[in-house]
């Protein structure tokens, strides 16, 4: 690792703030903040200048001139300007036409998986640097070190800190999910192993597990079109490295999960499941697993583990329909392998945003959104008013009133989770986790490490040139086999043929790549432990 690098990593994870505020002008040129330089922060809650601050966000609350904006305004003395991006599909063609236009380009600009974009932005000067901020204001590394120290190491890079991780997932987020009523009326026990989960699945969609003497329900259902919704299957499966998706090895070698005779295998389970009308058809297309989940009609699922919290809006629209139901979550079952294992999230941050180079003082911005960090000040955003948005049961559990989501928080214009995704807690502070659901979350994260292990997070992923030339083909070529095998258009007997091709389409240049750049960044990441740790 650069030296320069890694002084900036360690300066901006683990600087430690002062409290006094320090000097500042502003230039007659620019309209912009100058300020002295200093180790000191500013004091974010005493500004006598009214800041225009314009966000851009895409999911949370985005009706403007809510309550919650305007304590914000209140409390920071500030014009805010909430630019609300369309639906994901559209979202980041809008986030590239903002960002390309100094007229339109926010102040505070979101984005997610756009690498060589953000690459883009940094090199023309678009993003200011906030390593010297994170020195000074230290809600946020404090809380994202405390998740894991990787996540600064991922959102930084060679010249400094140009983005502030948005959101950051649990370390693995989601579990089984069963209907004990179904269970219970066919006599069944929970499954322990992937035989006894699949004569569940067949039993809920032949027995008529609901008793209402039609045939309309299925064993299986998920998100459509997405190969998270078969990971009982694909860790289960010879050694679990059916993943679809390049992995690392313990020996230090990568493999590309999707050519591999774990993949074959899980994917013969499957195809025969959904030929036999054991899956619902709809998940070979882009179907959403929540809206199917409120639909009912089939008895198992790999899903979030928020949804064990009573405040859960899927289960909450599942039981207005089937207030008779039980969903409940249960251990990941075997497979061959001996070692359940549920999925691992990344350590790196999902979403990214930063503070763009129109932003007339980058420091002050900066020192709000650390100030939004703390507990108390993220709790109010995110739930809003003690007392009439969520009550404290006075036993370390709490109910929400209105939800983010709920229909009150819209037409009453309060504006509970508003900015979701810059920057979001899953600690304590999270109040609509139930206390089991806490522990749930714990259960599979600690599930989760040795499939953690094999998984491959790139650091910068515009430097791997040969993966980005030929990745799209090897992945379209992938998709377009594998859910055929899944859908029955396509046969495992063809799977010679289809690795083949996969490998004439460059897989293994992808592979001595991925070697050699991954593989260094491995040894940086361990230098930089070593150096955090110290």
């Amino acid at each position: 690792m650069k030296r320069r690098m890694m002084a900036l990593l360690l300066a901006g994870v683990m600087g430690v703030g002062m409290m006094s505020g320090c000097g500042s002008s502003k230039s007659a040129d620019s309209g912009k903040v100058v300020r002295e330089e200093s180790d000191e922060p500013i004091d974010v809650l005493n500004q006598d200048e009214k800041m225009k601050l314009s966000i851009v966000c895409l999911q949370g609350y985005t009706q403007p001139d809510s309550e919650i904006q305007k304590w914000m305004e209140d409390r920071y003395n500030l014009d805010i300007d909430i630019i609300a991006l369309p639906g994901w599909s559209d979202a980041t063609s809008k986030i590239s036409l903002l960002m390309g236009d100094e007229t339109q380009r926010p102040d505070i600009i979101w984005w997610w998986n756009m690498e060589a974009d953000y690459t883009k932005w940094v090199d023309a000067g678009l993003l200011v640097d906030i390593s010297p901020y994170m020195k000074k204001y230290t809600n946020m590394v404090d809380y994202y070190n405390s998740v894991d120290p990787g996540v600064m190491f991922y959102a930084s890079g060679d010249n400094g800190i140009y983005r502030i991780p948005g959101d950051v997932a649990e370390p693995a987020c989601e579990t089984l999910w069963i209907r004990k009523d179904w269970l219970d009326n066919l006599g069944l026990a929970v499954p322990t192993t992937l035989d006894e989960l699949e004569d569940c699945l067949y039993k809920f969609t032949f027995d008529d597990p609901d008793g209402n003497g039609v045939d309309d329900t299925y064993g299986w259902n998920g998100d459509g079109y997405d190969y998270r919704t078969f990971w009982p299957w694909i860790q289960g499966s010879g050694d679990g490295n059916g993943r679809m998706d390049f992995l690392r090895l313990e020996d230090g070698s990568y493999i590309y999960g999707p050519t591999t005779d774990d993949c074959k295998e899980w994917l013969g389970r499957v195809a025969k499941l959904y030929a036999d009308g054991v899956i619902d058809p709809s998940i070979i297309t882009d179907t959403d697993r929540d809206e199917e989940m409120a639909n009912g009609g089939f008895g198992a699922t790999y899903s979030w583990v928020s949804w064990n919290n009573p405040s859960s809006g899927t289960m909450q629209s599942f039981y207005a329909s089937n207030p008779d139901a039980e969903w409940i979550p249960i251990d990941m079952v075997s497979g061959d392998n001996g070692n359940p294992q549920d999925e691992p999230a990344t350590i790196a941050a999902w979403c990214y945003f930063g503070i763009t180079n129109v932003c007339s003082d980058p420091e002050r911005a900066y020192a709000i959104f650390d100030d939004m960090a703390t507990p108390e000040n993220w709790i109010h955003k995110k739930f809003g008013v003690e007392g009439r948005d969520y009550k404290d049961n006075g036993d370390g559990t709490y109910e929400i009133i209105n939800p983010g989501d709920g229909a009150v928080n819209t037409e009453q214009n309060l504006g509970i989770n508003l900015f979701q995704d810059l920057f979001a807690r899953k600690d304590a502070a999270n109040i609509a986790n139930t206390e089991e659901t806490t522990e749930l979350f714990e259960k599979v994260k600690e599930n989760s490490r040795d499939a953690y292990a094999k998984t491959i997070e790139k650091k910068n992923p515009d430097a791997y040139t040969v993966n980005n030339d030929l990745g799209t083909d090897i992945g379209d070529a992938m998709k377009e086999y594998t859910w055929g095998v899944i859908g029955g258009g396509k046969s495992l007997d063809d799977w010679d043929s289809y690795v083949d091709k996969i490998n004439g389409l460059g897989l293994q240049d992808v592979l001595d790549e991925l070697k050699e750049i991954h593989g260094k960044q491995v040894e940086d990441y361990q230098k930089y432990l070593e150096e955090y740790n110290k």
